[in-house]
């Protein structure tokens, strides 16, 4: 996983002109960063079988007490297949076809815009109850989460349609033979304007009810959850205080 993260860190200095194939390179130079781009997909692979490897063993099936881990499962979801879509516009041919279409929007969006989100969800609501020691709403909280997962997907998805048939990005107005998927996609994303503010609901909710936490269900290896309150005066954990076994 170290190296896997040293060896993109090194190859995302020397991918960068898979940004500019249309700009006139010459054959060599689209030649070349093809290759390199394609090949920062093999530690990015790695990295995200070794994500899936943290979740054997995992009671998935008892979602209600791994919310955030279904945030996290989401997550390497959306973000693979935008890498998926990354490795197709790597190629230097095709990305000349597809170069400021909608099918760019959405390999992005999903990488950073969902994906990023996604991981931010979960770190906010795994750590919630930590720092304020209540809790959220569980029902509410998957509800959440799959409007927000279907919102973005209807929103997004659809635009890979769009761009392999031409649409081109930051216009105004299209064209009748693109409005089937351009609904779609605006479909989608009122749900997810919608699941944004149920998230500040559920927030509400909380403020309201006033649920105050009664234990952690967490590992035995996590001592900051040992504490009934945030660690404020000993975050860093330079002397184990609680005994384990």
């Amino acid at each position: 996983m170290v190296f896997a993260i040293i060896g993109i860190g090194l190859l995302g200095f020397v991918v960068w002109a898979h940004h500019m194939f249309t700009i006139g390179l010459d054959l060599d130079t689209r030649a070349y960063f093809t290759r390199a781009t394609m090949i920062i997909a093999v530690p990015t692979g790695i990295k995200i079988f070794n994500w899936l490897a943290t979740l054997y063993g995992r009671p998935l099936q008892r979602f209600k007490d791994y919310i955030s881990l279904v945030w996290a499962i989401g997550f390497i979801f959306l973000f693979s297949l935008g890498g998926v879509t990354g490795v197709i516009l790597s190629n230097a041919r095709i990305d000349i076809r597809l170069h400021d279409t909608y099918y760019v929007v959405a390999h992005f969006h999903y990488v950073l815009s969902m994906g990023a989100v996604f991981s931010i969800f979960a770190g906010v609501i795994h750590w919630w109850p930590l720092i304020f020691g209540t809790t959220l709403k569980v029902d509410l909280l998957i509800s959440h989460f799959w409007i927000l997962f279907f919102g973005v997907n209807l929103t997004f998805f659809p635009q890979h349609f769009l761009g392999l048939k031409g649409m081109p990005r930051r216009y105004i107005d299209y064209a009748d033979c693109y409005s089937f998927w351009n609904q779609i996609s605006r479909f989608g994303s009122l749900l997810f304007v919608f699941g944004v503010f149920f998230f500040f609901f559920i927030i509400w909710e909380r403020l309201i009810s006033r649920r105050g936490l009664m234990f952690f269900k967490a590992s035995k290896t996590q001592i900051e959850w040992k504490f009934k309150k945030f660690p404020i005066k000993n975050h860093s954990f330079s002397e184990t205080n609680v005994r384990f076994f």
